[in-house]
């Protein structure tokens, strides 16, 4: 199972239509769409930019935003992305995440818990900052933000 997802910065230009399907056509985002909408409104749309041969997510105006693709290693789809940004010295911020809808809940690969890795990875990343002190999710409704405290990065702990 493991073995079949890699975790990326970046996807191939030749997965653009990949991409596109999961970022702005996923069959998944009616269930978050207001939290969509509300990060939209808030930060900007989220466009697919090419560096060279490589694609990646900007999202409006924000400077250095951070991508991180689930990718199927034998074909090289993006079937997961997390799409994040550092907005003061000790915080992450999860704004928009996907899965592939065979990914997701009810789908048939949804016993590979794509949606728990992807996160696990950012904080995995978020780990080896220096300096972060938590990770939040901008997709919670009717609750504060910020991940239960098994999420929270907490300065005793080794990063």
């Amino acid at each position: 199972m493991t073995e079949r997802i890699h975790f990326q910065s970046h996807v191939p230009k030749r997965q653009r239509r990949a991409l596109e399907a999961l970022v702005f056509f996923n069959s998944c985002q009616s269930r978050v769409s207001e939290c969509i909408a509300e990060a939209v409104e808030r930060f900007g749309a989220p466009e697919i930019v090419a560096d060279g041969e490589r694609l990646r997510l900007q999202v409006g105006a924000l400077p250095d935003v951070q991508n991180l693709f689930a990718v199927e290693a034998a074909t090289g789809r993006p079937v997961g992305v997390a799409v994040y940004i550092r907005p003061d010295l000790e915080h992450i911020t999860v704004l928009h995440l996907g899965v592939a809808a065979e990914y997701a809940s009810g789908g048939p690969r949804a016993g590979e818990h794509l949606l728990l890795r992807l996160l696990r990875e950012v904080r995995r990343c978020a780990r080896r900052v220096k300096g972060i002190r938590s990770l939040e999710l901008y997709y919670v409704k009717g609750k504060s933000r910020s991940l239960n405290p098994r999420w929270r990065l907490t300065a005793g702990k080794a990063m």
